[in-house]
């Protein structure tokens, strides 16, 4: 089921502490989520990082980093420009990121969401699934992981 607006009368997604990503508008068929109900917003790593001005638009050029235990996968994309968005990073310092607004897809359903851009790679998770991404779209059931499976290509 694609979804720009739930139905509301759709369950929501149960979804475990870790789950499969897919962000179609990047390009990107599936990356592994950490599910965070702490955070507000989505967190990508993403390096590389630079501005440009297309059709009178700002928007980003960055390259994303998938893959893990050694295994290089780098996929380069680019975006429109949501805005800059101040986040209190996992060390509580406040930091400036690039924020873009790209469709999810998680097992068979699709909406779109903000996701901030930034350097994980220390962290295990190349992407952050926040509360808002999820509000109105997801149940968390945190005994669990990869509740959905691989996300399912949309029409």
């Amino acid at each position: 089921m694609s979804s720009k607006a739930l139905s509301p009368h759709a369950p929501p997604l149960n979804i475990g502490a870790c789950e499969w990503v897919g962000l179609p508008g990047l390009g990107i068929g599936a990356v592994r989520a950490r599910v965070d109900t702490g955070a507000r917003s989505c967190a990508l790593h993403a390096t590389d990082q630079e501005l440009f001005t297309q059709n009178d638009q700002d928007w980003v050029r960055f390259v994303v980093h998938m893959g893990f235990d050694g295994v290089k996968n780098l996929k380069p994309c680019e975006a429109p420009l949501v805005g800059l968005r101040q986040v209190k990073n996992t060390s509580g310092e406040i930091e400036e990121r690039f924020t873009i607004h790209t469709p999810i897809v998680i097992g068979a359903r699709q909406w779109k969401v903000d996701i901030t851009l930034t350097n994980r790679e220390r962290m295990r998770y190349r992407m952050l699934l926040g509360r808002a991404a999820m509000k109105d779209h997801a149940v968390v059931y945190p005994a669990r992981a990869f509740l959905q499976g691989k996300p399912q290509p949309q029409d």
